[in-house]
């Protein structure tokens, strides 16, 4: 056997009919997803109540600094989380710092409800940042780790919609948090002010619960064949660890499983590493496509939604905190709206791009979705007066809606698939980490500009839509990756002969296969 072939454990996986351990990994690592969007979209929702219950003395609301704080700390985090978990994931393995970023997770998010001080106001805040900040870590640690792990357990066929089924978990979490916040803000609609500090306790420690019931199956996953064959070079622990996964036999004789250990994982040639002249040639244009890209979404997918309840605000959809009235039946209104925007159109964004990630490319959707992102934020920022008024408000929030749609149906998803795809083995969890920091930077970017400028949303409008020009541009430097194998895509080894769809499933209805190495 050539050292540059395939070993035929990956092309089982590549070719392995669609089957329960798939849909069991999609929910081990979606639920991670879940917490996630559920942490970091669920805040936006109970800002103005932490404002009415510490600092009610400036009409209901926290000061700017201390709104963009709250805002913006989960972000902050994230940026080390994805860095620092991406690395260790190439050095240590996906599955042993997997469950790490999930207690960290679980940790933090039942700990920010619990964010206590003896003084009030400053102090509560300050002990909720710092949770926060340590929850994004966790947040940051599992993007790469969930996209590798969903990459490197697919088969070619149908691996876009597996990785975008995981992702799609962030939609039930951003639908879950204004649920959750909804039936929070109704339960205390008429309590007193010292109740209402429950609120946003209880709907920042609920997210807790979907990722702490998946601990033990995610510690029971086998690690991936791919880091197990490439980084961890055991070629035969692989083999047995696949050949339970995929309720198969693979039975390599000797002389091609010495091959697997001695040519295919020794040190080659094509060993490069992240900083050398050879990875910059092969994958650096690459790296600068998943990285610009992600950040430019990110710009723009944070802003719309983090600041949703002010822009609907401004716009007159939602009274301001300053009116009088109480301050949790507008909480009630603005959860309304945040589950109405997920349910008409950051949910079905997610199941269209499930449905055809793998029928029309990830480089044509994230074509598809910067280009109708740009039409539908021009949509909003040009009549931008226009929306103010009454009988136009209902039709902003439908642009709205638009506008995640084509995000998720579009580069939301595919910048979490491609850097899953594009890089080598032994750094595809560090390059996918790289490229999700950096788009977390533009998050935080965008997030401080709708902070600080909020006066001037119409301008800030028009930046979005010149990010999403650039993600166009930045998008043509990307392979498309749609129905080949890991190993062709970076060019690790060349595809020995397919294995036969119909022999894979010989013995099906006994689950054992014999498949000749």
């Amino acid at each position: 056997m050539a050292g540059n072939q395939q070993p035929r454990v990956l092309q089982a996986l590549d070719v392995a009919r669609t089957q329960w351990y798939h849909f069991t990994a999609i929910a081990i690592a979606g639920m991670g997803f879940f917490t996630d969007a559920y942490d970091l979209f669920s805040i936006s929702l109970v800002v103005d109540v932490i404002g009415h219950r510490y600092y009610g003395y400036r009409g209901g609301r926290p000061p700017r600094g201390v709104s963009a704080a709250i805002s913006v700390i989960a972000l902050c985090g994230t940026v080390p989380g994805q860095l620092v978990f991406g690395w260790l994931g190439d050095k240590m393995g996906r599955k042993r710092i997997y469950g790490y970023t999930l207690i960290l997770m679980v940790a933090c998010s039942l700990a920010s409800g619990f964010s206590f001080s003896k003084r009030t106001g400053k102090s509560v805040v300050t002990v909720l940042c710092f949770f926060r900040f340590w929850l994004g870590v966790s947040i940051g640690g599992d993007y790469p780790l969930s996209a590798t792990i969903m990459s490197e357990y697919a088969n070619k066929r149908t691996r876009g919609a597996f990785i975008a089924a995981v992702f799609a978990m962030q939609g039930f979490g951003n639908l879950a948090a204004g649920i959750v916040g909804m039936i929070a803000s109704k339960s205390f609609e008429k309590a007193s002010p010292d109740d209402i500090d429950y609120i946003w306790r209880i709907v920042l420690m609920i997210g807790a619960i979907p990722a702490l019931l998946t601990y033990y199956w995610r510690m029971q996953m086998p690690e991936t064949a791919r880091y197990t064959v490439f980084v961890a070079k055991n070629a035969k622990q692989a083999t047995s660890d696949m050949s339970r996964v995929l309720g198969m036999h693979i039975v390599p004789n000797e002389e091609e499983e010495a091959a697997l250990d001695d040519e295919l994982v020794g040190e080659g040639d094509d060993q490069y590493g992240l900083f050398s002249t050879e990875f910059r040639r092969r994958h650096g244009i690459h790296l600068i496509g998943t990285t610009v890209c992600w950040f430019v979404l990110d710009v723009t997918f944070y802003s719309l939604n983090l600041f949703m309840q002010d822009i609907f605000t401004v716009v007159g959809v939602l009274p301001s905190p300053d009116e009088p009235g109480n301050q949790v039946t507008r909480m009630i209104r603005a959860t309304g709206l945040h589950t109405a925007v997920a349910l008409g159109g950051t949910l079905p964004g997610y199941f269209f791009a499930v449905a055809f990630i793998d029928r029309v490319g990830r480089i044509k959707i994230q074509l598809l979705g910067f280009t109708m992102m740009t039409v539908f934020t021009l949509c909003l920022a040009i009549p931008y007066d226009q929306w103010q008024k009454p009988k136009n408000r209902v039709g902003f929030v439908i642009m709205y809606g638009f506008t995640f749609f084509f995000a998720n149906f579009g580069p939301n998803t595919t910048t979490f698939i491609l850097p899953a795809e594009i890089f080598p083995a032994r750094l595809r969890s560090t390059c996918h980490g790289i490229s999700g920091a950096v788009g977390k930077v533009g998050a935080i970017l965008g997030v401080l500009a709708f902070s600080l400028m909020d006066a001037h949303f119409k301008a800030l409008l028009f930046v979005l839509v010149g990010c999403n020009l650039v993600g166009i541009v930045f998008t043509l430097l990307l392979p498309e990756t749609k129905g080949k194998s890991l190993e062709e895509i970076t060019g690790e080894t060349e595809e020995l002969q397919p294995i036969d769809d119909k022999a894979a499933v010989v013995n099906a209805a006994q689950g054992v296969h014999a498949v000749s190495i």
